[in-house]
């Protein structure tokens, strides 16, 4: 009898610390008042800095936003649009639009520091390491220029034997004195910081078209972790770019990577889990809404958009859905995440959401709603005013 009480008391303090979550809208910006674009499908990933949210669309807006209370603390009207080149480096926002060109923009006010031209556009976020930004052209040209004067200090072609891809491309990654750079042929690159030498190149396609990689791989100590579009993930060498192993599931979005474990959305509209030593299956998941994009880790979970909606909240430890939203429309670009639950989506169109997620207890019941002397009289009085009407 002892222990079947011991069972029922913990069995019901297991019930009282029971929660459920709730995924709050805090506030949404519309961005876009007029479209005179084509393609309403948004790629660039916002940026946070402190309180601050660093954003661009489509229509060629830059803005910070304060990210708790969705107040504009100052816009800026580029020449085109931005689809996808937006970062942020030492006090500067670093952004580049369609008609090729990058410039750098006081993160205070917007105010122009210095702008550098080619004639492509820019169509990833750039890498931004000690005194020099690299950012990749759409015609897979990998520039490095000066952080401070936005003078070109190297650069490198890959032009190869493509025949159609896809658009979009994957941004640089700088780890130490290395930058790797993943091209639409399939290829991957390892460069010199310093001089843009070639180090390695790595041909990853298998299939005679859409081959692209079309993400910023992820690199550590001793791997790079990329995908193709044509449908494979390999884990290489970092040093000498030789596959250390490969999973037969294809991406177009990014990684996140931790403990051991790499999370993705695969193009058979499954979000992974897999192991980083083997690339050994851990869970897999089915999603709804098109091409999913890369897990950002927020708090417990992770969160993953798809094009053409929903997002989820995932479990990271078992793959299990917790919650999933609609945005009204999709988005190509992933979410961006603070640790204390709130997260944010650009959204197709140009709406900026902002969002938090909150763990409530389970008998936690939301305010109701109170009505005003005003309303109970008005109430009151509505026989009397439509007799008065009629």
């Amino acid at each position: 009898m002892k222990n079947l009480a011991l069972l029922l008391l913990i069995a019901l303090q297991a019930s009282c610390w029971a929660s459920y979550l709730e995924v709050i809208n805090q506030w949404v910006q519309p961005t876009v008042q007029r479209r005179n674009f084509e393609t309403t499908q948004e790629r660039t990933l916002p940026v946070i800095m402190g309180d601050v949210l660093y954003s661009a669309n489509l229509a060629g807006e830059v803005y910070a936003v304060h990210r708790f209370e969705g107040y504009r603390l100052w816009q800026r009207k580029l020449e085109a649009g931005v689809e996808g080149a937006l970062n942020y480096g030492r006090s500067k926002v670093i952004v580049g639009d369609l008609y090729g060109n990058l410039m750098a923009l006081n993160s205070r006010d917007g105010s122009d520091y210095w702008k550098f031209k080619v004639g492509a556009e820019w169509l990833a976020p750039p890498a931004i390491s000690r005194d020099k930004v690299f950012a990749v052209t759409s015609n897979d040209e990998l520039y490095a220029v000066s952080e401070t004067r936005g003078k070109e200090l190297w650069h490198y072609s890959h032009r190869g034997d493509e025949k159609m891809t896809l658009r979009g491309m994957g941004g640089p990654v700088v780890f130490g004195n290395e930058v790797f750079q993943g091209f639409s042929n399939g290829d991957l690159v390892a460069l010199s910081v310093n001089q843009g030498k070639v180090l390695w190149e790595k041909k990853l396609k298998s299939k005679d078209r859409f081959y692209d990689v079309d993400m910023s791989p992820y690199v550590d100590e001793k791997s790079v972790i990329v995908g193709t579009f044509d449908g494979k993930v390999y884990s290489l060498d970092r040093t000498s770019g030789s596959i250390q192993w490969v999973f037969p599931v294809g991406s177009y979005a990014g990684f996140w990577v931790e403990d051991n474990r790499v999370y993705f959305s695969g193009l058979d509209k499954h979000i992974y889990c897999i192991s980083q030593d083997r690339g050994t299956l851990i869970w897999k998941t089915p999603f709804e809404g098109g091409v999913g994009m890369t897990p950002i880790r927020s708090g417990d979970y992770l969160i993953v958009t798809t094009a053409d909606d929903p997002f989820y909240l995932i479990d990271p430890k078992d793959g299990k859905v917790v919650a999933r939203r609609e945005l009204g429309s999709g988005t190509l670009s992933s979410a961006v995440a603070a640790s204390e639950g709130w997260f944010y989506i650009l959204s197709d169109f140009g709406n900026l959401f902002s969002f938090q997620w909150v763990k409530h207890p389970q008998n936690f019941r939301s305010p109701e709603k109170v009505q005003s002397s005003s309303a109970i009289l008005r109430e009151a009085l509505r026989p009397k005013i439509d007799r008065e009407r009629s």
